[in-house]
């Protein structure tokens, strides 16, 4: 298939999409939202075959499928036990353009010349096609081109249809202490089958939820909206619990605190519902007034042994640096120099390869490491440095 003719039915996609959020808001009833849910579901499975065509496409490097590369680099890569004490750094990207294309994480790899073990992507809560249940497609083709997905699961309570979703409060109350709801059962028609879809898929996966919950002014989930440390905890354990009951013993469960915010010990939820412990860092240089260039040592060095406490292995869930008020290659130099004498607690970075991002403003931000020749360099040769340890090294 050309580029040209993934485009057309991406965009084509895009537009059924958008008119079913449209007329979803609007309110259809009856068999005619059943006929409508049939046929968004088409769309989202057609759109995910052409991330399957292209993962197919890929896979075949030099007649040796990136499959076969990434397992004998990583042998234990599929196993549980392994990954819950890692004998290696397990690297791992997200790219902007998932989960609808693959071409974006396709150059960053050949770029570098490294195939990344773990693939991140986000899903958020809620009645939308691509968001009502467990990613199946994306998790499998990542499976088949041998990498572990690990999946940001976001509560956003608000995009359940409240049309469908009688039960629930009014959307515009929601949000308030709704960690609190989680916890008492009241998202368990959402909870209870996407765990069973996750334990069906039988492979390993991480997951990462309701991250940064101690951040007051990022998600919903954060304390602005009523949410205390013991609700995030009494969440995640009702969460974790129902995964337990469905058997889904494949999901590695990652905690993603916010460590710029004082006290994210208390929102720990306990040693037997935590395999990971994660945190972001990304360096925002002087994109805007609240920011200024700081580097991987300044950011990680305060929190990092609250982190290390705790016993688990450690995961930068987002890694990246901007370029604005200074050199992401010298960045990104330095950052792995420490992870490699200050942090040795570090056992995955997940590079956050996207181009557009507006989380947290209307100009885009490219956090792209291929943005820079010379950051691409850099950071080839210290993944070679991962891949290939002197033997006077720690692994």
């Amino acid at each position: 298939m050309t580029p040209r003719r993934r485009y057309e039915i991406a965009l084509l996609s895009l537009g059924w999409l958008i008119l079913a959020g449209v007329l979803v808001r609007g309110g259809i009833a009856g068999s005619a939202r059943q006929a409508w849910d049939r046929i968004t579901d088409r769309v989202v499975r057609a759109g995910q075959s052409l991330s399957d065509a292209e993962g197919k496409a890929w896979s075949d490097v030099r007649g040796e499928s990136r499959r076969e590369l990434v397992a004998n680099r990583y042998p234990a890569l599929q196993s549980i036990e392994s990954l819950r004490r890692p004998a290696s750094m397990l690297p791992g990207a997200y790219d902007g353009a998932f989960p609808h294309s693959f071409d974006g994480l396709a150059r960053l790899e050949s770029q570098l010349g490294f195939h990344f073990p773990i693939i991140s992507f986000y899903q958020a809560w809620g009645d939308r096609p691509d968001q009502r249940q467990f990613p199946l497609r994306m998790a499998q083709t990542i499976h088949s081109l041998g990498s572990v997905p690990m999946i940001t699961w976001e509560p956003w309570v608000k995009d359940f249809d409240e049309t469908i979703r009688t039960n629930l409060p009014p959307v515009q109350q929601r949000e308030y202490a709704s960690l609190a709801a989680i916890a008492l059962g009241e998202y368990d028609f959402y909870i209870t089958p996407w765990a069973a879809a996750a334990a069906q898929f039988e492979k390993p996966i991480f997951l990462r939820f309701a991250h940064e919950m101690n951040d007051p002014y990022r998600y919903p989930w954060g304390p602005q909206n009523g949410n205390r440390p013991d609700d995030l905890i009494a969440a995640w354990r009702h969460v974790h619990l129902i995964f337990q009951k469905m058997g889904a013993t494949n999901v590695l469960w990652v905690w993603s605190p916010h460590i710029s915010m004082p006290w994210f010990e208390f929102y720990y939820p306990g040693d037997q519902y935590v395999d990971w412990v994660g945190t972001g860092i990304l360096n925002y240089g002087t994109v805007a007034p609240w920011s200024r260039w700081w580097t991987f040592h300044q950011i990680l060095e305060k929190a990092y042994p609250a982190l290390e406490k705790i016993g688990k292995p450690i995961m930068i869930t987002e890694f990246g640096s901007l370029s604005a008020g200074g050199d992401p290659a010298e960045w990104y130099r330095a950052a792995f120099a420490d992870m490699h004498s200050k942090y040795p607690g570090i056992r995955s970075v997940v590079f956050f390869n996207q181009p557009t991002d507006t989380t947290l403003s209307t100009a885009p931000l490219n956090w792209s490491l291929l943005e820079s020749p010379r950051t691409v360099d850099v950071v080839r040769s210290e993944l070679h440095r991962i891949q290939n340890p002197k033997p006077t090294e720690s692994q």
